[in-house]
């Protein structure tokens, strides 16, 4: 497998200027190579000195409704140690949201949102008090607790850059898209006689560049490695 130091992950740039837009429903997407998955995986964190500044264990569960045409991406984590937070997003056939609950059990905050075509709506409930927020979004947006998940799943070609709007709470402006783009092709050799062909997409998110690595055999994320405001590093890995 290839390794990449920061300075790569930092300066490297996409081949064009103008980005294709994906939405849910689009063809790009394969919706008939998805398929229900239960996994883990680390995540580690450190900084221009390489100390570790973050360790946890995420665990993921997709699920496919076909009855009630409905995707469920579910999540839970401890971080930092000791405090537990989960998360369920809901999305109907093509990746569309329609809902997302998020709970952080130490802080005794939780958020339930709600997607329309054109607005996304987060109700806060803070130790027992409940507010509640619109934001304004052009149509065709993903979910960011959920829009990971799909990478794998998209056709793309070589040379073009692709761009997903995406809806987060957490940022200045709740559009905070994906630009991707299929950066080339590497192989893992896990053991002797036994190798993964993989995909490797190159991704802008906000202040964070990187690299993700897609199982050719499967579509799921392998490996995802990125810098996020050229101070902190993190890694991703599927055990």
């Amino acid at each position: 497998m290839k390794t990449y130091i920061t300075l790569l992950l930092i300066t490297a740039s996409f081949t064009g200027f103008a980005q294709t837009v994906i939405k849910p429903g689009d063809k790009i997407i394969r919706y008939d190579l998805i398929k229900p998955s239960h996994d883990f995986y680390k995540n580690i964190g450190s900084d221009t000195t390489g100390k570790v500044t973050f360790e946890f264990m995420m665990e993921d569960v997709t699920t496919i409704d076909p009855v009630n045409k409905q995707i469920t991406f579910a999540r839970s984590r401890q971080i930092p140690l000791g405090s537990f937070s989960t998360d369920t997003s809901f999305t109907d056939l093509s990746f569309k949201p329609i809902r997302m609950h998020e709970i952080h059990y130490k802080q005794n905050v939780s958020f339930d949102m709600t997607f329309g075509d054109t607005q996304a709506s987060v109700k806060t409930t803070r130790k027992g008090v409940e507010s509640v927020k619109n934001y304004p979004m052009k149509s065709g947006y993903f979910e960011d607790n959920m829009i990971e998940y799909i990478f794998g799943y998209l056709d793309l070609k070589k040379g073009v850059s692709y761009i997903m709007d995406n809806f987060n709470k957490d940022t200045p402006a709740p559009s905070d898209p994906y630009i991707i783009e299929y950066a080339f092709d590497d192989i893992w050799e896990l053991a002797p006689g036994h190798r993964l062909e993989c995909r490797v997409l190159h991704f802008i998110h906000g202040d964070t560049v990187g690299y993700i690595w897609i199982d050719k055999s499967n579509n799921q994320m392998l490996k995802e490695e990125g810098v996020y405001k050229q101070t902190e590093n993190f890694v991703v890995s599927k055990l």
